[in-house]
């Protein structure tokens, strides 16, 4: 018999993943852009926020582990997008994610930085 506390726990597993995931100013920093840009190649993240590659490669897996987002490759490169809300407490993170932002001026012009020298 599972008991509430271990359902409570296992129901929670996810939002906390999420929640862990966007705990880190980098990669507010990266799901912005991505959320921006909606497809966006990690070769155009270096350039806005100043971060080593192998800091973004670790940032994605972290966020794609987390289950924000998908991933796909198109040779040597790898585009990224926020994955569709699977839950009502997913869609929620991702609305406080949007007003977070937003509302944020570095991402504000982390943004504007993608929208002027993106080659897209």
């Amino acid at each position: 018999m599972i008991s509430s506390t271990q359902l409570s726990e296992e129901t929670l597993a996810d939002p906390a993943r999420v929640i862990s995931a966007l705990s880190d100013p980098a990669r507010l920093r990266i799901v912005n852009l991505i959320r921006h840009g909606e497809d966006v190649c990690n070769c155009l993240i270096e350039p806005i926020t100043g971060y080593l590659p192998s800091k973004i490669s670790r940032h994605l897996s972290l966020l794609k582990q987390a289950g924000l987002l998908s991933e796909r490759r198109e040779g040597t490169f790898r585009y990224y997008r926020l994955k569709e809300a699977g839950s009502p407490v997913h869609e929620a993170l991702l609305k406080l994610l949007a007003e977070i932002c937003e509302s944020d001026p570095l991402l504000k012009q982390d943004r504007e930085a993608f929208d002027r020298d993106c080659p897209c």
